[in-house]
């Protein structure tokens, strides 16, 4: 499992894996939002003991006044919001009520799963969405049908390869992707990451006053 990083500022997002980790960097960089930091929690099981211990850490009650959670619905949007709910639980922490609602505490708790709207997919289903309808988009369609959709395990992230592979800097990885440049994070399929990223920033000076920490 991957241990937290030395805390350092008062947001937090935590987020699943290295794409979304350099994905969302990127994104906030975008948007010029400072004052958060960005921990790696590594895969879906792997949450439950990050969490423990991120809230173990010495500097974890001083500093920390908002917390963010990002991971992927995969097939089930509300089987991972109620999963990220047990984390929270297990770690003595805010638990949020609905996806994207912060739940009043010390520190303020927000979830993200994406791609958002309690629909099934991940970050990948936003970034197909976000070149949706690109002459490049139509090519891949031929391309999916010269081969056995059947053996395709996850259509987005096969969509999203196929049209990284058409790039000046072809690279497997949705946020090294970002990081160089390859997608429109203006595009309106990002709109839920943009909204919760903005609110998660906003504010931090104000959050420890939400309310204190039930444990």
């Amino acid at each position: 499992m991957p241990r937290p990083d030395g805390i350092t500022l008062p947001v937090q997002l935590v987020v699943e894996g290295n794409d979304q980790r350099n994905f969302l960097g990127k994104f906030m960089e975008r948007m010029s939002l400072t004052g958060v930091q960005i921990q790696n929690f590594g895969g879906v099981t792997e949450l439950r003991a990050f969490l423990a211990a991120l809230a173990n850490e010495p500097e974890f009650d001083d500093v920390v006044e908002r917390l963010g959670i990002v991971r992927d619905a995969e097939t089930n949007a509300e089987g991972a919001f109620e999963s990220v709910q047990h984390s929270l639980r297990n770690a003595g922490l805010p638990i949020p009520e609905r996806p994207e609602e912060f739940a009043k505490g010390q520190p303020a708790v927000s979830v993200l799963i994406l791609p958002g709207g309690g629909r099934a997919g991940m970050l990948e289903t936003l970034v197909c969405e976000s070149f949706a309808g690109d002459p490049v988009d139509d090519c891949i369609d031929e391309f999916f049908e010269c081969i056995d959709k059947g053996s395709i395990r996850n259509p987005d992230k096969a969509r999203v390869f196929a049209y990284l592979t058409t790039t000046s800097g072809p690279h497997h990885s949705v946020g090294v992707a970002a990081q160089q440049g390859q997608w429109d994070l203006d595009h309106p399929a990002f709109d839920a990451v943009r909204r919760f990223l903005d609110e998660l920033a906003s504010g931090a000076q104000t959050a420890g006053t939400l309310g204190a920490r039930s444990k």
